[in-house]
């Protein structure tokens, strides 16, 4: 009797944990993933429950993102990006991207309100026309491809142009043309979500012409060719591209550009490539970088905003241009060899092994007038004058 009571008694508690459980958290970031930014405030409540009588845990201010995990009707449970918290949001301040928006109302939205909007075959300009349908016509989404919707207007399907269609939930839903571009040439990514952690669904060229659909803070949701996704308003620029760009100032060592990666902390600069040196300031997720040299595990660099110079540890820096691994080359004005240290000086570091000319080596750290190199299984100290 007395281990059926315990048993029972075990039972209750796990039942009343299990009821008083959170709901659980966004899946890791993935391509079908929802996601939607706040629009038509200037800042959005995030409440525990499905209500304004609930707990208010926080909130996202116009432009930010969020990832919809599930449809409450008038409210969504959310995760929102970059921060730890998970909730409730209103829908109709949220505007949905992308075809995970399946499901999600259209009401016809064209600029010029007398005019009629078409509803085609299939996603072409040319397809035949079924139907013609004014502004403030509602419809569901069945899909997105291209910027071409696939909706259902009462008993038929067909397909629209997103530029024309504005989502229940929020500010309009229109496109802009825009144009890749990134300062140093180098392709830029196309994410399948809002923040440099989510995959890359393909690399554009600078000139590349696109479509803006949201602009986010910080990222864009945009269709190129026939993929929808993310890019980083810092490599985007808006218009038609016959206007006069505006580029941000090159490295004066050429060596390329990155950005900070956003990881929802800030990243030290230091003074020397060291986890022991001093920090000379903090720098958020997106923060524009020039790299003058690269390193596996460290990059000097100087911050575009305000010009500040030291060392950012690699793992947390994106980089555009660059290889993945700098390699150089080993040269000896004699041919001979070159010495490689365990520390960056000749009087206090003994020679771990002479470094054949012509070698290649991988560079850990650049660190001014030495560099901290790898050589088979050897970690080291060289000069940088010996490096190509």
């Amino acid at each position: 009797m007395k281990r059926f009571v315990r048993y029972l008694t075990l039972v209750m508690v796990a039942a009343l944990l299990f009821t008083l459980a959170p709901p659980a958290a966004a899946s890791s970031p993935g391509a079908t993933s929802l996601f939607a930014m706040v629009s038509g405030t200037s800042s959005l409540n995030l409440r525990s429950g499905p209500g304004t009588g609930y707990q208010w845990l926080g909130s996202v201010k116009r432009g930010g993102w969020v990832e919809v995990i599930e449809n409450f009707g008038d409210w969504f449970l959310v995760r929102v990006i970059n921060q730890n918290l998970t909730g409730y949001m209103s829908s109709k301040f949220l505007t949905t991207a992308g075809s995970a928006g399946t499901g999600s109302t259209i009401i016809v939205n064209n600029p010029v309100a007398t005019q009629f909007l078409n509803l085609r075959q299939y996603p072409s300009l040319s397809a035949p026309v079924l139907g013609i349908y004014y502004n403030g016509a509602t419809g569901t989404v069945l899909g997105e491809s291209g910027g071409w919707y696939h909706v259902q207007m009462g008993a038929q399907t067909g397909y629209f142009r997103g530029e024309y269609l504005r989502f229940a939930g929020g500010g309009s839903y229109t496109s802009s043309p825009a144009t890749v571009y990134s300062a140093n040439g180098g392709a830029v990514n196309l994410r399948n979500g809002p923040g440099y952690s989510y995959g890359v669904l393909g690399q554009y060229n600078p000139g590349t012409s696109v479509s803006v659909h949201l602009k986010g803070n910080g990222f864009w949701y945009v269709t190129a060719g026939s993929r929808s996704g993310f890019i980083d308003h810092k490599f985007l620029r808006t218009g038609s591209g016959t206007g006069t760009p505006v580029i941000p100032p090159t490295s004066p060592g050429g060596s390329g550009n990155g950005v900070v990666t956003n990881t929802g902390k800030w990243l030290n600069l230091r003074e020397q490539p060291s986890l022991s040196a001093r920090v000379l300031g903090q720098y958020p997720g997106g923060t524009e970088l020039i790299i003058e040299s690269q390193g596996a595990e460290w990059c000097r660099v100087t911050v575009r905003s305000s010009g500040a110079r030291g060392y950012m540890m690699s793992r947390y820096i994106t980089l555009y241009g660059l290889p993945g691994a700098n390699a150089k080359r080993v040269v000896h004005p004699q041919g001979s060899y070159v010495n490689l240290r365990t520390q960056p000086s000749k009087a206090t570091g003994s020679v771990i092994v002479r470094v054949p000319h012509g070698s290649t080596v991988s560079v850990v750290a650049p660190d001014g007038a030495w560099t901290q190199v790898r050589y088979g299984n050897y970690v080291g100290y060289m000069m940088s004058a010996f490096l190509r």
